[in-house]
């Protein structure tokens, strides 16, 4: 079956799924998603209370997390068998950059909260906080997917989910301890 076939075959499924499939979408890999989550929420914890301008806040968060994704990616090229010509060591590793990606697009979701919190006149801290609390509820979901993705039933998935979350938890703990 080549890949036009497999789009069409596709399609009904991914209607039936509804609200869901643009998330899907947007979060082709939840467990990179986890891991820039987490990532995104760590640096909100200390940068928050070292930034006094949200745009510092801003780039030290997007610069962190790329980093982050260049790191897991080459990491990940590294470990793999070496292919046998320049040509497919290229695209094995355009193929783990976009992979990868969902590492970087996970972060979108605290920094958006971070913006609006602040658009709404909230401190840089408070605004650090809302991103932080959005981590986690994006923390929930993405484990929630990687549950459902592994062929785990709801209750497992609810569970996967609830488990990530508590990543989040810890970094605002942290937070509030070191802070």
């Amino acid at each position: 079956m080549d890949a036009s076939e497999l789009d069409i075959v596709d399609r009904p499924a991914a209607s039936a799924r509804g609200w869901r499939v643009p998330l899907l979408a947007f979060a082709r890999n939840p467990a990179g998603s986890i891991y820039g989550t987490v990532v995104a929420d760590s640096v909100l914890a200390v940068e928050s209370e070292r930034q006094t301008k949200l745009s510092d806040l801003i780039y030290a968060e997007l610069i962190t997390v790329i980093v982050y994704w260049f790191a897991h990616v080459y990491a990940d090229f590294l470990g793999s068998p070496p292919s046998g010509s320049r040509r497919a060591s290229l695209h094995r590793l355009a193929v783990t950059l976009g992979h990868e990606w969902s590492l970087v697009t996970a972060s979108f979701f605290p920094l958006a909260a971070v913006l609006l919190a602040a658009a709404a006149g909230a401190s840089i801290q408070t605004a650090a906080l809302a991103g932080m609390w959005t981590g986690v509820a994006a923390l929930v979901l993405w484990g929630q997917l990687a549950g459902r993705r592994a062929g785990r039933g709801a209750v497992v998935s609810f569970a996967y989910g609830m488990t990530a979350g508590l990543f989040g938890l810890a970094l605002i703990l942290l937070r509030v301890l070191l802070h």
